[in-house]
């Protein structure tokens, strides 16, 4: 009896060992140190998604951090199956990045919901993203071949509630700045909160503007959609509590520690310093400090560049306060080959779709001439008849061609783009290829697999012109066009209030995220400094009529205006307010140039009170809920109800190219040679006839 319960307990560990990995995996090869973090899971859910037809497949992503020890990645399954499904015969089949390694039946098929754990090889694992692919065959009962595999009866749903559990840890302190760097703005220091900006409590505005800078440039790396970098103060206890923190502040500014760090890396007059600080409670400090405000910006710009960033191995860094750190400038591109770097491949008889996402400047809009080129191969063996490759842009259909035999080695097509398609933003294509074989009318077969190629060589054409409409649809255009800051000037309080500061890193957290690189134009002012030169920008003001005067004074020309105690909204043509209603409300509010300067904008988030700044800035600071914003006046209370209004008339868009021609220096240059062209052909004219004594008389030229 003994030898068999230790035989039985033997077993178990055995199976224990097997079902789950037995080591953990470090992708990045960073060096495992004493100092460990707790292990802790991220979780990426599913989409919900109907697999239909006798084969379907599913696919999900989900990240590996290159510092991230992987214990176990847990695949929870959660899906219905027809009820005529015949459990004997169908089918699910997992695979991790190409690599199947799990296969099941469906439980029964009763059309209830099951839920089944299923662990991830560590060994199929890689850095970076990494691909989850379901392939289903639903064969329903006492099915016929052929004759089932086109019956709307063959699904199986997938459910949002199945996810993808990945367990790890990692080093509790970084070594240098590169890695710290990259995991300040890693998916889960976003999606548990663990990176802020610090700031100091003497209300300097380079600080401020260092750390919107850095905060753009970082957004714009992070692929993790959620989540924001608070700015704290330094007397912040809450600042203290977090693992990441990047620390800007003037020398002057700082606390007596961090100054002697500042004074024993050899901060001088001139330069910037970055010092890496591993503090006590696992966290990590990475301070800048400068002694002029120029330096301190230049460094904070510095963290929107990654590639100059993931170079400094050290803990210790001197910037120099002109020192060039900003990224190539980015443009909106013109050709974009969106099929990479290897092509793009298509197996298996009939509808074959690939999806590619590709992402575009917001502010702009077709013009005429945007154009598919599409360079492919497919199989000979295909019905060509009946086969065809279609294009796509937003799941609208843009055009097709037949594939023909002749051609089948190597074929191309240029397909032109209607104008009336949106394509600001981000936005998807999608390539289908009908890939018909000869009385194939089903896919019992898999002999001859036809095939499909799309070569790298495939483009997608895009010319363009910015939108001139002010509104919510295109923002955040004009403050951020293609791809950068357009001399933007933010206005703020002297005092920077907590409310203050969540919204304006929530905000340029998501105009971060429509930018690329660091370059561009954003500088921070108060009220009172604000000179002709501010003027003449793109303003953003932000706060409420008792703490930012440039609100105040700027009340008049406001859609929906404040009282003149500034504690409640006033009614306008559009809407009656309830006063007691409109001290909760805050506004968003997009008008031109409140000094009359072509081409500029004046953004005004304006509130009665704290709670109103907070209601307007979760719309404003969250890319899903940007949606919600249209017009070019909006108004939010803090049940989250937000009211949109257009006071503006639409822009014309004929006269918007018009002004963009005039306004383009090879336009000028086409205009000017096309017009004295037209007066030497008229002087011409003029002389020939004069020389021939011609004279315009009644049935025509006479001499």
């Amino acid at each position: 009896m003994k030898r068999l319960s230790i035989t039985i307990i033997l077993l178990s560990s055995l199976l224990v060992i097997l079902i789950q990995p037995a080591a953990a995996v470090n992708y990045g090869g960073v060096p495992q140190t004493d100092g460990r973090t707790e292990s802790r899971t991220l979780e990426t859910n599913f989409l919900d998604y109907s697999m239909k037809g006798l084969f379907s497949t599913t696919e999900q992503t989900f990240w590996i951090a290159k510092d991230w020890d992987v214990e176990t990645v847990l695949l929870h399954l959660e899906y219905r199956a027809t009820q005529l499904a015949d459990t004997q015969l169908s089918s699910l089949t997992v695979a991790i990045n190409g690599t199947y390694f799990y296969s099941l039946r469906p439980a029964d098929n009763s059309g209830n919901r099951h839920g089944i754990d299923i662990y991830v090889p560590l060994e199929s694992l890689q850095q970076g993203y990494n691909i989850i692919k379901i392939d289903g065959y639903m064969r329903t009962q006492e099915a016929q071949p052929c004759v089932d595999d086109v019956s709307e009866a063959n699904w199986l749903d997938i459910y949002e509630e199945s996810t993808i559990a990945v367990r790890f840890d990692k080093n509790t302190f970084t070594t240098n700045i590169e890695s710290f760097y990259n995991r300040f703005f890693e998916v889960d220091a976003l999606k548990y909160g663990e990176s802020a900006f610090v700031i100091s409590d003497g209300d300097n505005p380079a600080e401020l503007n260092a750390a919107l800078l850095g905060i753009s440039g970082i957004s714009n790396q992070t692929i993790y959609p959620d989540g924001y970098f608070p700015i704290l103060k330094l007397s912040d206890p809450v600042g203290n509590q977090l693992e990441n923190r990047i620390v800007i502040a003037r020398y002057d500014q700082l606390p007596d520690n961090y100054r002697d760090q500042a004074d024993q890396n050899g901060l001088n007059d001139e330069d910037a310093l970055l010092v890496l600080i591993n503090e006590g409670s696992g966290t990590n400090t990475l301070m800048i400090t400068a002694k002029n405000d120029i330096a301190l910006i230049n460094a904070g710009r510095m963290l929107g560049n990654p590639t100059l960033m993931n170079q400094l191995q050290s803990a210790v860094k001197l910037i120099g306060k002109t020192e060039d750190v900003k990224t190539e400038v980015y443009t909106a591109e013109t050709y974009i080959n969106f099929t990479g770097a290897k092509g793009t491949d298509y197996n298996g008889p009939f509808h074959q779709v690939k999806e590619f996402a590709i992402n575009y400047p917001l502010n702009r809009s077709l013009t005429n001439a945007s154009e598919f080129y599409l360079s492919y191969r497919y199989s000979e063996n295909l019905d060509f008849d009946r086969s065809l490759m279609t294009v796509y842009i937003n799941d609208i259909p843009v055009g097709s061609r037949k594939l023909s035999q002749h051609k089948a080695g190597g074929d191309e097509a240029t397909i032109p783009i209607p104008t009336d398609i949106d394509i600001g933003g981000a936005f998807t294509v999608k390539v289908a290829f009908d890939l018909e074989i000869k009385d194939l009318w089903c896919s019992l077969r898999q002999g001859d697999m036809p095939w499909a190629y799309l070569t790298p060589g495939t483009m997608l054409k895009i010319n363009s012109v910015a939108s001139q409409d002010l509104i919510f649809e295109n923002y955040p255009s004009p403050f951020v066009t293609d791809y950068s800051y357009n001399a933007l000037s933010l206005v703020v309080p002297n005092q920077i209030d907590g409310e203050t500061a969540k919204l304006l890193a929530k905000m340029f957290r998501v105009m971060g995220r429509y930018t690329k690189g660091n370059t561009g134009d954003l500088a921070v002012f108060y009220p009172g400094e604000l000179n002709e030169a501010v003027l003449s920008t793109n303003i953003i003001a932000v706060g409420t009529e008792d703490s930012n005067s440039f609100i105040r004074s700027n009340n008049d020309k406001l859609y929906f205006r404040l009282t003149e105690e500034g504690t409640s909204f006033l009614s306008n043509e559009k809407l009656v307010i309830d006063p007691t209603y409109g001290k909760t409300l805050g506004s968003v509010q997009l008008l031109g140039s409140l000094y009359n300067k072509p081409g500029r904008a004046s953004l005004m988030v304006v509130a009665p009170n704290q709670t109103g700044l907070a209601a307007i800035g979760n719309n404003l600071g969250e890319l899903k809920n940007l949606g919600k914003l249209s017009g070019d006046a909006v108004l939010a209370d803090a049940n989250g109800n937000v009211l949109s209004y257009r006071f503006k008339a639409p822009k014309n868009p004929t006269i918007a190219v018009v002004e963009q021609i005039a306004v383009s220096q090879d336009a000028q240059i086409f205009l000017v040679v096309s017009i004295m062209v037209l007066i030497l052909l008229a002087v011409g004219l003029i002389m020939v006839v004069r020389k021939n004594g011609l004279e315009l008389k009644k049935g025509g030229w006479r001499k």
